[in-house]
């Protein structure tokens, strides 16, 4: 029998050999080599005996109203030290069943560390094998997610949550990622790659050790076999009783020493042939990787967050539900599209929708900031683009009375300033057509073109080369109507010019007129006064009696008659009074405005 046995434990020591020699295969494969030692082992523990194993082809029942495993004394106390229990099967289902229409059965796992991980862990458990399906599935009515930082003890009311649904709360950092590394993911695999590395050697060693171990312990028991030659006969057992008795016992102290080799030899090459499958699986994930990094920055990710429901709320605050308002407390959002909407299933805007953003300042901000050792450089990027029918902005105090907002007052200093290189107010159609109006209405209304203070940003001078240009196909300045008019209009300049191609007309309700007409002068009045010295260049005609102090002229020529203190010359004929009078060709129009 102890032949037996150490031809066993030689055909395991083989058996371990050739499997360091496939430790780099797959995972079949390994498997394989796995089961053939395990059959050995199998064979060599029904000989040696070690350990209790109970066995039913069937089915076992451990039965009673209180079941306790482990290592533990009679009362169920824990024996002192390390132990282990282990539930190994292809199929594990724990149930607690609740006696009676209203008796609620129960699981409870406690320990310092709980992981769940969903991986095919072999026959041996040493296997970390990522299968197709690898899920966990938790479900319930209610579900309650904890994380407390605290100490010695978890006060059990932070786990109360009324009602169904799932309570993900913490006192600490909560975080939902859901990304996609590249330049990380190749980091962290070089990091684990190296670490696999460094495994293996040191598994290789410790297989090369247990190697040699078990080679010397089975040359040892081979000798020991040789040495029972002390029994050959009746005689000889007799004499030789008490050499053969130590001869057994040094035979089961080796049998158990090369039995606990053989199974240290086996575990390191176990966990040899898992660390190459998984540094095989690094190899590959790296190479992913390295190919995923040239379209990383331009492809999507395909990686999603969805948050559905009919009510979603973001709140800043703290767990006895108060507003936070200390410096870094807030909500941030932060990517490439950012977009709020308010669209129905059909596309179209849901009716009475709205946005609505409050806060002590507001800003939209498009700078793209360039950073250049202890630098930033600002500068305004981008746009800002609002489309809507109607477009209000104000600086407008409201209150509510009686469940009714009202405007109250204008702000006290409110104020809007449009700032930039290019402003442009504009009211024309698709065509290109001008539509619509645009109005400006204040108190005091400027419209200038200066040089500003730096700091004040008040006026300091007229820009240079400036220009102010009004135009449109009729200009209307001091009045609107009749009753709407300015009670003082100034035009003051080094120059002025008023130009018009056909007529230029001053007047004063049609009584007093100036009028520049088809190349002509006139002007009217009724009464005339002309002061100064006063040329005339061309051929000049009275209508009318003309009265004169001293008239020097170098020749007279009378057709009717002249007559001087002294003197008649001819019959004198009263000329007729003129009765011409100057038309006005412009008349005063009233401009209906269309901001009513």
């Amino acid at each position: 029998m102890r032949k037996d046995i150490t031809e066993q434990f030689t055909d395991w020591k083989s058996a371990l050999e050739k499997f360091q020699q496939n430790v780099k295969k797959d995972i079949e494969e390994i498997r394989s080599q796995k089961d053939e030692i395990q059959r050995i082992k199998q064979d060599i523990l029904d000989n040696l005996e070690k350990g209790r194993y109970i066995r039913d082809d069937n089915r076992i029942i451990i039965s009673a109203p209180e079941i306790i495993i482990g290592n533990v004394d009679k009362s169920g106390i824990l024996w002192g030290g390390g132990s282990k229990v282990v539930i190994r099967a292809t199929n594990i289902d724990l149930e607690g069943v609740g006696t009676g229409t209203s008796g609620i059965g129960s699981i409870v796992s406690r320990a310092p560390s709980i992981r769940q991980i969903a991986v095919d862990p072999g026959k041996d458990g040493i296997e970390q094998v990522v299968k197709p399906i690898s899920e966990i599935v938790s479900q319930a009515q209610n579900i309650v997610l904890r994380g407390e930082d605290t100490d010695d003890y978890f006060p059990q009311s932070s786990l109360s949550n009324s009602g169904s649904g799932i309570h993900l709360s913490t006192n600490g950092q909560i975080s939902i990622d859901a990304t996609l590394p590249c330049d990380t993911l190749s980091e962290s695999l070089e990091q684990e790659e190296k670490a696999l590395n460094t495994q293996i050697n040191d598994l290789n060693q410790t297989a090369s050790q247990s190697k040699s171990t078990v080679a010397s312990l089975v040359s040892y028991m081979n000798e020991l076999i040789e040495k029972d030659t002390l029994n050959n006969s009746e005689i000889e057992t007799r004499t030789n009783f008490l050499d053969i008795d130590e001869l057994h016992y040094e035979f089961q102290q080796t049998t158990s020493t090369l039995y606990n080799a053989l199974t240290h030899y086996f575990n390191s090459l176990s966990l040899l042939a898992e660390n190459n499958r998984q540094l095989a699986a690094v190899k590959e994930q790296k190479e992913a990787a390295k190919q995923l990094k040239s379209s990383f920055k331009e492809q999507t990710t395909d990686t999603f967050i969805s948050l559905r429901s009919e009510n979603i709320s973001l709140t800043s605050t703290d767990g006895d539900g108060n507003l936070r308002t200390n410096d870094g407390a807030g909500i941030g959002l932060a990517g490439k599209e950012i977009s709020f909407t308010s669209y129905g299933n059909d596309g179209a805007l849901i009716k009475d929708s709205n946005i609505y953003m409050g806060s002590q300042d507001v800003e939209i901000n498009t700078a793209n900031p360039k950073i250049a050792d202890k630098n930033t450089d600002l500068p305004a990027e981008g746009s800002v683009r609002v489309v809507s029918k109607a477009i209000q902005v104000e600086a407008v105090d409201y209150e509510t009375k009686d469940d009714k907002t009202e405007e109250k007052s204008l702000t006290q200093e409110g104020s809007f300033t449009l700032r930039a290189e290019k402003i442009n107010l504009n009211a024309t159609d698709t065509e290109g057509k001008a539509t619509g109006t645009i109005a400006a209405n204040a108190k005091t209304v400027e419209v200038k073109a200066m040089d500003v203070d730096k700091e004040k940003r008040t006026d300091k001078e007229l820009a240079a080369g400036s220009s102010l240009l009004l135009l449109a196909e009729k200009v209307y300045a001091g009045a609107r109507d009749k009753k709407t008019r300015s009670k003082s209009v100034q035009v003051a300049s080094d120059k002025v010019g008023l130009f018009g191609d056909t007529t230029v007309e001053l007047q004063q309700d049609g009584k007093a007129i100036l009028q520049l007409s088809g190349g002509n002068a006139a002007l009217s009045g009724s009464k005339t006064t002309l002061y100064g010295e006063m040329t005339s260049q061309g051929k000049t005609t009275f209508k009318s009696d003309v009265s004169a102090g001293t008239v020097e002229m170098k020749n007279l020529k009378v057709d009717s008659s002249f007559k001087t203190p002294y003197t008649t010359e001819g019959v004198s004929v009263p000329g007729a009074p003129s009765t011409a009078k100057l038309s006005a060709k412009l008349s005063e129009e009233e401009l209906k405005s269309n901001n009513g």
